[in-house]
């Protein structure tokens, strides 16, 4: 195969891949709006936020894209994806005067909605190319799109610390070796979530997890020996043994957040898990901002753990998705 022809084929799967996350981001936005029309959540904001445009606009943008493309009309469609485009361009701009700002710690991703933009501006721009292909490759396809788009979520979310002063700051657990010591990605949560202590942002750290069967120590204690190792006090550590899964930890924070009429907790994991965690944590009207954390030690398996998050992320989307947000 020649060089030019590669690149013409390289070409249209790049036009494929983009036609299909159109598609998937209006199944997305259309059942979001159709949640939110219901009075559950809807959470369309997670990718066009609208914040400043009238809901209506992001309304009848979302609608538009999704009946232009599902009754085949072509102009309605390319519209509404230009209304989108440009509220996503806002977005970013927002993401990025936050950077500028400050107001974001180091390290920063650029924000998926600059990505989105692009994708939707140039699908709007284009004449309407003709459908190829069966119809099972089709939907194959924007299958394909939806979980490159979550992974870009995950991956973007993730690496943005959006660290504020707040009550507490929330570890989730990560596993304890055999001899009781703690794992790199546990040690490394431990220890961002101490620096917050040191550096004045909480006053106190939730250690949340369980414990494996062939361990000798539950997760909260081997990070609260860590903790105490790294100078924070015994009076500013709670151990959550409940924590077994995410929705567990979140479920005991949202108690002591009550209880203790805490206003605003931090939330520390590694990157590819913090969107999930937000997505819970909104679930429960926790007010709750993510940070990753710092990573000192090589992690050889961790694209096994982000390919499932894609998974994970959804079936929380899922399940969450009838939840009304006070929000």
């Amino acid at each position: 195969m020649g060089l030019s022809r590669l690149a013409s084929c390289s070409l249209r799967a790049l036009l494929d891949l983009r036609d299909a996350a159109v598609v998937a981001l209006a199944g997305f936005g259309a059942v979001n709006l159709v949640l939110g029309l219901l009075g559950r959540a809807d959470r369309n904001d997670l990718w066009v936020r609208g914040a400043s445009a009238p809901a209506l606009l992001v309304d009848l943008a979302v609608g538009g894209l999704a009946l232009g493309l599902l009754l085949r009309r072509s102009r309605l469609a390319r519209a509404a994806a230009l209304v989108l485009a440009a509220l996503a361009a806002i977005d970013a701009g927002g993401h990025l005067a936050l950077l500028r700002g400050g107001r974001l710690a180091g390290g920063a991703s650029p924000s998926l909605s600059l990505v989105l933009a692009v994708v939707l501006a140039t699908w709007a721009s284009r004449a309407p190319r003709p459908r190829a292909g069966p119809r099972l490759g089709r939907l194959a396809a924007v299958g394909v799109a939806a979980a490159a788009l979550v992974l870009l979520h995950l991956l973007t979310f993730g690496a943005t610390d959006y660290r504020r002063p707040a009550n507490a700051a929330v570890v989730f657990g990560a596993a304890v070796r055999p001899d009781g010591s703690p794992s790199g990605s546990l040690r490394d949560r431990t220890r961002t979530a101490c620096r917050l202590y040191h550096e004045g942002f909480v006053g106190t750290l939730v250690l949340s997890g369980g414990q494996g069967p062939a361990v000798p120590i539950s997760e909260p204690a081997c990070m609260a020996r860590v903790a105490r190792e790294a100078g924070v006090p015994e009076e500013a550590l709670i151990l959550d043994e409940t924590g077994v899964t995410s929705a567990a930890s979140l479920a005991a924070v949202d108690a002591l957040a009550r209880e203790r009429r805490w206003s605003r907790v931090l939330l520390v994991s590694h990157d590819y898990h913090l969107a999930r965690l937000h997505l819970l944590a909104r679930s429960l009207d926790v007010e709750a901002c993510t940070v990753p954390a710092v990573e000192t030690v090589p992690w050889p398996t961790k694209p096994v753990f982000v390919l499932r998050e894609i998974a994970a992320w959804g079936w929380h989307f899922l399940s969450t998705a009838g939840v009304a947000s006070a929000r």
